[in-house]
């Protein structure tokens, strides 16, 4: 009789698997990314409240009551933050789009000041400024196009997001019924390996969103606390921009600068640096705290590796294939400590008895 380690996965066949799978996930992203977005959202949804139903389960509540209460939480939580942030951030927004075009003379103020712009300009300089003038109105045209499709394209991802929200509800209610299912497809002599890479996934799925999660709203009340007590116009709106932007990986951060150090520059230059001291220190208090639990405890990657495969998910699959980068890159990880690694790790193999 043949030994678990004897039937185990050759190596192979493992790193087969996980292109293939790499493979598929790909050409989800790239041309079914509605779907994918609806499965994070269920995922997310699942992972942030499973350990509340879990433990209400153990005190006997019915499960069903249990998801229940977890939703209602979660839409309760998500109502107050849209009914307080909501109407404030709305008001800021409206304030920035008043005061627009007085940043936009403000600017040809300070270019004329400075000879940039103006009759006093270069020719050459001059003849450039006036030739994106009158480019104009195709770029206005262009905007409006690329506007529509955004309207478009929003809706397409609100239904997403509602679809992910009824998913994350049903895989709370039939979690424990799905794992038995798909564990009864698994020839009994590989269940061990694929039971073991299940509660690895889920660990590191868990463990990622909800570090980033965090990180994300400490990074965006850090900003808007900061901003508002420096002074900085739309600072409430700042920080919101902040923390959602935060959530992408690598670049998130650098994005988020741009609007706060633009808004920022319109009040003053020692406003700019107090912004960068801001944002720099917020970044580096997260990156002591969280990230050794976010890339050390879960996904068990070195910074530099995290690096080079957003860029990769960058490059393949654009900021879709950006945010899935790292917990992709924990997933495969733990398929290979489960059906490579552990096989020349194990004792030697002994004879069939």
């Amino acid at each position: 009789m043949a030994t678990d380690a004897q039937r185990r996965t050759p190596a192979w066949v493992s790193f087969l698997g996980v292109g293939v799978a790499l493979l598929a996930l790909w050409l989800l992203v790239a041309f079914l990314w509605q779907l994918v977005l609806t499965l994070i959202v269920a995922g997310a949804v699942y992972y942030l409240l499973s350990p509340l139903v879990e433990a209400m389960t153990r005190r006997r509540t019915p499960r069903g009551l249990a998801a229940l209460l977890a939703y209602a939480l979660l839409l309760t939580v998500l109502g107050a933050a849209l009914a307080f942030l909501g109407p404030r951030v709305y008001a800021q927004v409206v304030d920035f789009a008043t005061d627009f075009p007085a940043y936009v003379e403000e600017v040809e103020g300070w270019l004329g000041d400075r000879q940039i712009g103006g009759e006093a300009a270069d020719e050459r300089l001059r003849n450039a400024i006036e030739a994106v003038q009158e480019g104009g109105g195709e770029v206005a045209l262009e905007t409006a196009r690329r506007l529509l499709i955004g309207v478009g394209g929003f809706f397409s991802t609100l239904t997403a997001v509602i679809f992910g929200l009824a998913a994350g509800f049903y895989l709370l209610l039939g979690a424990p019924e799905l794992a038995r299912l798909a564990g009864s497809w698994v020839p009994p002599h590989r269940r061990r390996d694929w039971t073991d890479f299940g509660s690895e996934a889920s660990r590191v799925l868990a463990g990622y969103l909800r570090a980033r999660l965090l990180a994300s709203v400490f990074v965006g009340t850090s900003y808007g606390i900061a901003f508002a007590l420096l002074g900085v116009e739309q600072a409430l709106l700042l920080g919101v921009v902040g923390g959602i932007l935060n959530l992408v990986p690598v670049i998130g951060p650098i994005l988020a600068a741009i609007p706060a150090l633009v808004v920022a520059a319109f009040q003053s230059w020692t406003l700019v640096l107090a912004v960068v001291v801001v944002m720099v220190v917020a970044q580096q208090v997260e990156s002591a705290i969280v990230n050794p639990q976010l890339e050390g405890r879960y996904v068990r990657l070195p910074p530099t590796v995290v690096v080079l495969v957003a860029a990769a998910g960058l490059a393949l699959a654009g900021i879709p294939g950006l945010l899935l980068a790292t917990p992709v890159a924990g997933l495969v990880r733990a398929a290979l400590d489960v059906f490579y690694r552990r096989a020349w790790a194990e004792p030697a193999l002994v004879e069939d008895a």
